[in-house]
């Protein structure tokens, strides 16, 4: 598993108090995963309201991490029509987790009315709830959006390509159901050091290897999958590896993830402008903000990228 950059120090959710042995055995007996028990407290995007798109890019992140929102809105999350497709990015946030509570939620209602493309959920936003996130982007997917084709959950310290997401996505013969791929992980360890971010117990899942899982630095997906996580979700239990879990969730469903035309097209860390591979790749982790908007400028100045 790649090492992730969270939007802040990794807490855990104070009330109540979570076990030590299993940070989500609570949410296992209360069935807290299930994204039907949360909900939306702001969500005013026109997107598959009065908006179709091609694809929908939806990018978890925290509530006081503006700094990315803006890197994204200044960069790729502008980028809104490719190839003849419409393309819109909108935001997803849970409760903030800290610091002045109202004030950071103050500043989001603010911002969003500037921009209209945060949706905000009422789970606390944190590390360990990243699963939860996910599956809340799912349900939000799943009951606003049936007649968009795709959607891609990326996190918010990635570069994105869109352009070049778009021509794998209308290569032919790509499929429109059942479809999920990115960078694609298989045989990977489960994780039983508790001392470990990524650990997960026996009684969360049993087997000691994971099925295949796509990173969850960005993955797409056709949109008939989110109704198919959402009612999965209900059966599965819920650990926080959230990108495994999707894994399992898949695996339960018996769908096998599309493996990307190139491996190349997802690749991981890049911690040198490469102008080279930033254009022919689909994603790239970066590590800050800063980062996102200077290499998105550099890749568009003239010349040829190799």
């Amino acid at each position: 598993m790649y090492k992730r950059f969270a939007d802040g120090p990794a807490k855990t959710h104070k009330s109540p108090p979570l076990p030590r042995k299993d940070p989500y055995r609570l949410s296992i007996q209360f069935n807290l995963i299930y994204p039907g028990n949360y909900h939306f407290i702001l969500d005013d995007t026109e997107v598959c309201r009065s908006i179709t798109p091609y694809l929908i890019l939806v990018v978890p992140v925290g509530p006081a991490n503006w700094k990315a929102r803006d890197a994204i809105r200044r960069t790729w999350g502008n980028e809104t029509h490719i190839q003849g497709e419409l393309i819109q990015t909108v935001f997803l946030l849970g409760l903030p987790n800290g610091g002045n509570i109202a004030a950071l939620q103050q500043n989001v209602h603010t911002e969003n009315r500037l921009y209209h493309d945060m949706i905000q959920s009422d789970f606390i936003d944190s590390y360990q709830n990243l699963t939860i996130k996910t599956m809340v982007i799912m349900d939000w997917l799943a009951a606003r959006c049936p007649k968009v084709p795709y959607a891609m959950k990326v996190d918010s310290y990635m570069f994105l390509n869109v352009e070049n997401l778009v021509s794998m996505l209308k290569t032919p013969g790509t499929p429109t159901m059942k479809y999920a791929t990115g960078r694609l992980m298989s045989q990977s360890l489960v994780i039983r050091d508790k001392d470990s971010q990524w650990y997960v117990s026996e009684d969360s899942y049993r087997e000691p290897v994971f099925p295949t899982y796509a990173l969850g630095m960005g993955y797409i997906f056709s949109l008939d999958m989110p109704r198919r996580f959402v009612e999965v979700s209900k059966t599965v239990p819920p650990f926080y590896v959230e990108d495994a879990y999707i894994g399992v969730c898949m695996k339960t469903l018996g769908i096998d993830f599309t493996p990307p035309p190139e491996r190349k097209h997802f690749k991981l860390y890049m911690f040198e402008y490469n102008r080279c591979l930033l254009s022919s790749s689909i994603t790239n982790i970066l590590k800050t903000p800063e980062q996102l908007v200077n290499y998105w400028t550099a890749l568009q100045k003239p010349g040829q990228p190799c």
